[in-house]
């Protein structure tokens, strides 16, 4: 017998004779509503014409665990880039409503979120195949896929492995890691995701392209350390980022000239990105 929070309860409608769950998780037995199954609702208002301010909006809402979301907007405009966002970033949802200043957007056919892992293992893979992508572009070389493309994966399945933290019993300190890595690992590919936007046709020097194989190496390390537990490849990544940005980085960046002091500029900031994974990601393994 033990006895539950009043305030629990009362926020889950639970009274005498009502089923709960109980998970066990490493050391911790997870308690969690039985009716936690039911949807999750709420309704968020659009202010602006601003792409980044739309999709932060509805992006995080969906992290956040809501399966139906009421949209209030001034415009067709407004309405247009929300139904954008929702096409390339949230796998599972739709608009199942219009009307003339609202809509709602609701989960229609989301994966399972036992799907978390393979979820995660697709962000690594196309994390990769961005990395070749970029190089290839480096090199004046063709890519066989559009970055743009690849980017829009990504951050699909960053975006339902957050919400899947989000909706799960995950124990808190669990959660932070978790979200924290996720955090980095997708800031890193963003910088990369940058510097396509920047390159345009233009080729760069060897050691820039070497440079990128760093941050690659960076990346396959974090990504090893996660899959396989390996705690040496926490270590190898610290001396990686040593050597990476006090005997070439700094270095480097100051020679540069123009473009490619700009492009390098970016991938010293993906890798230092992938590096910072490590912070969360021994948290998550030890």
């Amino acid at each position: 017998m033990i006895s539950l929070p009043a305030n629990w309860l009362k926020e889950h409608s639970l009274g005498k004779g009502d089923d709960i769950n109980l998970e066990l998780m490493d050391d911790n037995l997870v308690i969690s509503s039985a009716k936690s199954g039911s949807k999750k609702q709420t309704e968020i208002t659009l202010r602006d014409l601003t792409e980044s301010s739309i999709r932060t909006l509805i992006t995080n809402t969906y992290r956040k665990g809501y399966d139906k979301i009421i949209v209030k907007f001034d415009n067709t405009d407004q309405f247009n880039i929300l139904n954008n966002v929702i096409r390339t970033r949230l796998i599972g949802f739709d608009v199942v409503k219009k009307e003339k200043n609202s809509c709602i957007v609701e989960n229609i056919t989301e994966p399972s979120a036992d799907q978390f892992e393979n979820i995660l293992s697709k962000v690594f893979m196309n994390i990769e195949t961005l990395f070749d992508i970029t190089k290839n572009r480096l090199e004046g070389k063709k890519p066989e896929e559009n970055y743009n493309d690849v980017e829009t994966r990504i951050m699909q399945y960053d975006n339902f492995c957050r919400r899947v933290i989000s909706k799960r019993s995950f124990v808190k300190q669990k959660k932070e890691f978790f979200w924290s890595y996720l955090h980095l690992i997708d800031h890193g590919h963003r910088e990369l995701y940058h510097l396509n936007n920047v390159l345009g046709n233009f080729k760069v020097s060897k050691q820039v392209i070497d440079f990128l194989d760093l941050a690659k190496k960076m990346f396959m390390l974090s990504k090893k350390a996660y899959l396989d537990k390996d705690t040496k490849a926490l270590s190898e990544m610290h001396t990686l980022n040593k050597d990476a940005f006090y005997k070439i980085g700094y270095k480097t960046i100051e020679k540069l000239k123009g473009k490619e002091n700009l492009i390098f500029y970016y991938l010293l900031a993906c890798l230092r990105k992938f590096f910072q994974s490590n912070s969360p990601l021994s948290g998550l393994i030890l």
